[in-house]
């Protein structure tokens, strides 16, 4: 056996010259072989013709693989013994593999379902590949990557011809063509009866109908693909082509219904099993029009035939990639999920003065409640509880804190980011036009004047509300609310030098969660139609009565995303420090309203003279950075998410941010305050 440095030479010659390994393998033809040699002969020929070339004057002018082709069927012109015995191998090596199975399921989702899909393919990377058993498996050997799509797509129309005539070569090539055509015509009748039985389900079908109850394209996909095969088994070229063109336009429509009901999917909710369903049925109709194209236009096939194989050895692959189902199949619902964040965070966008006096007003009431909230933490705190019942009751408190600023019509700033983000992603298309960038430019001006606004709103109430209450709290017991160890301990653990960047970035990130699972819910929500489910519950409407159960649909749609953001928000912020705690990881939160009024109360029991020392105005500082990264980090994953499920692209970030910074050296007041009207 040649040492492994021989054998990476004798490769590297082999690829960087034609000549070299081409007679070995030519000699090695014999259709009489086993199958096994066959195909271990195949994959040698296709391993030589992948190859790449030295620098050399044909290199320069056309593919490597063009000039090695060339090279074979020069070779094998002159040697009329060769070329027989290759034909007759690759017809051999081609002809006892099923071709049908490689035509309806090479390069499709093979399972039914997203899970089971998901499942097979995460198999496929970690299990070895069995021998191949069908073209299928031999395919995947002959072109083992995604970048043998471009060599084929680049060999000229005339070394194809040269292919086909060497299949052609030989007595018994009539038979095989009329095999390979066969398989074909079997292979547009399975695919397209396959779309119609996918239509056949009430979550399919409903959101294909462009009305109810009107018949759809796909349902006479199969009686038109029989026409065709029918057609072409007759051998009419005029009757065959008239057939193409109506199978041609039955499938165009099936496809338009399949993009209809995308367009449904935006109304009434996205579900990751329907978007599967769709994507595996538009994969059948590319399929199915490609093998028509194939088989109507004979005369064409030099033409049409690399097309179809480039676009198989894409399939091959991309059915093949896990991240690609994943990407594929979620994209649509998080682009719904950011969709649903959009729409609430429009209302967190100021625009004008009015709005902006109004933004200042709900966040003004905001910190009020909050100011509340911050003593109800100190007395969960003075309990001494065990860890799980004082994060238990940490969350109720903060989840029924931020559900009363809900319902009262109040906001808290640090959940805006996580909203506007994605409404501030819708903008971001076509910003190579002036007036698009101009305009997305006001849009960024607005979004951050209405965080400034909401974080001033918080921030300045809180923290006279929370010392007044304090203030009075004191009166009534007789005794300060927090003692004097606890208050110098808080204004420490809010520093600026401590861990509350950290802490506050985390939170962040707590907020942006908050923000996805609410879009998530309001999906599901319109999805399963629980808005009218519940307004016209029989037994519910029986007891409370028709009206109220209507005004009770209406609620939970129009609020739903909001509860369900308040209330994930609060749990998470009074459980994760206790979950992550068990764990040995000393984290807390750190949210800019709830530490604004900590701080105040600690200036009740410390008294104003503590505004002299120095970490009051650490704290001080940290209140400011923790607002900050609160904003920052949500608003930034908001904005990412939003970016990538939107599939914006090509947008040059640099001069985005470039004409961000402009605006702000020019008309730094724009993000503070409102312009005058």
């Amino acid at each position: 056996m040649a040492p492994p440095l021989s054998r990476w030479i004798a490769r590297w010659r082999e690829s960087a010259d034609p000549h070299v390994g081409l007679d070995s393998i030519l000699a090695g033809a014999r259709p009489d072989a086993p199958a096994a040699d066959r195909l271990a002969w195949l994959r040698d020929l296709s391993a030589w013709l992948r190859a790449g070339l030295a620098d050399n004057a044909e290199a320069r002018t056309a593919s490597p693989q063009s000039v090695r082709l060339r090279h074979l069927l020069a070779v094998l012109e002159r040697q009329p013994e060769k070329r027989a015995a290759v034909a007759a191998t690759l017809r051999a090596a081609l002809a006892g593999r099923d071709a049908f199975d490689l035509l309806i399921e090479t390069g499709m989702p093979r399972e039914a379902g997203f899970l089971g899909e998901l499942v097979h393919r995460v198999f496929a990377k970690v299990l070895p590949e069995p021998p191949p058993a069908d073209l299928g498996g031999l395919f995947l050997q002959v072109f083992p990557s995604r970048g043998d799509a471009e060599l084929v797509s680049g060999i000229a129309a005339e070394n194809w011809q040269g292919v086909l005539a060497l299949f052609d070569h030989g007595d018994d090539a009539a038979a095989f063509r009329a095999g390979l055509a066969r398989a074909a015509a079997l292979a547009i009748e399975a695919l397209v009866v396959q779309v119609c039985a996918a239509t056949m389900p009430s979550v399919i079908r409903t959101r294909m109908q462009p009305a109810q109850g009107a018949p759809l394209a796909a349902w006479g996909l199969p009686e038109a693909a029989r026409a065709f095969v029918l057609a072409c088994a007759a051998g009419d070229s005029a009757r065959r082509e008239q057939r193409a063109e109506a199978l041609r336009a039955a499938i165009g429509q099936s496809l338009l219904e399949a993009e209809q009901a995308y367009t449904h999917l935006d109304d009434q909710g996205v579900s990751v099993p329907v978007v599967y369903q769709l994507e595996r049925m538009r994969a059948q109709l590319q399929r199915a029009g490609e093998l028509v194209e194939l088989l109507s236009q004979p005369e064409r096939l030099p033409q049409v035939l690399p097309h179809f194989v480039a676009s198989l050895i894409h399939d091959v692959h991309d059915h093949r990639s896990v991240r690609a189902l994943l990407a594929q199949s979620f994209e649509l619902a998080a682009r719904k999920v950011v969709e649903r964040s959009a729409e609430t965070g429009e209302h967190y966008i100021t625009r004008n003065r009015a709005e902006y006096r109004a933004m200042l007003a709900h966040a003004s009431g905001g910190g009020a409640v909050m100011a509340a909230t911050t003593y109800l933490k100190f007395a969960i705190s003075a309990l001494h509880l065990p860890q799980f019942h004082e994060g238990v009751l940490a969350s109720l408190n903060y989840a029924a804190s931020f559900v009363a600023i809900q319902l009262a019509g109040f906001t808290v700033a640090t959940k805006q980011p996580a909203m506007t983000a994605p409404a501030l992603a819708a903008r971001m298309k076509g910003l190579e036009e002036p007036e698009r960038m101009r305009e997305f430019l006001d849009e960024v001006a607005n979004l951050v004047r209405s965080q400034s606004a909401g974080i001033f709103g918080n921030v300045f109430v809180v923290f006279p509300v929370a010392w007044l209450l304090g203030t009075l709290l004191a009166g009534a017991l007789g005794a300060n609310p927090v003692d004097p160890q606890k208050a110098a301990k808080t204004i420490d653990s809010i520093s600026i030098l401590g861990p509350s960047a950290l802490f506050a970035a985390m939170t962040g990130v707590l907020l942006w969660l908050s923000a996805i699972l609410a879009g998530w819910v309001d999906n599901w929500f319109a999805y399963r139609r629980l808005g009218p489910a519940i307004a016209g519950h029989r037994r519910l409407v029986y007891v409370f009565g028709p009206s109220a159960m209507q005004r009770a649909g209406d609620f939970l749609t129009r609020e739903i995303a909001g509860l369900t953001a308040n209330v994930s928000l609060g749990f998470m912020l009074g459980s994760v420090p206790v979950i992550l705690g068990f764990y040995g990881l000393p984290v807390e939160v750190r949210h800019v309203t709830l530490s604004s009024g900590q701080l105040a109360a600690a200036v009740v029991t410390l008294g104003w003279g503590v505004a002299a020392t120095a970490p009051f105005w650490l704290a001080v500082a940290g209140i400011a950075l923790i607002g900050a990264l609160n904003v920052g980090v949500s608003f930034a994953l908001a904005l990412n998410v939003a970016i990538g499920a939107r599939g914006i692209h090509g947008i040059g970030r640099r001069a985005v941010y470039g004409a961000i910074l402009r605006r702000m050296v020019r008309e730094p007041a724009s993000f503070l305050f409102p312009r005058r009207e």
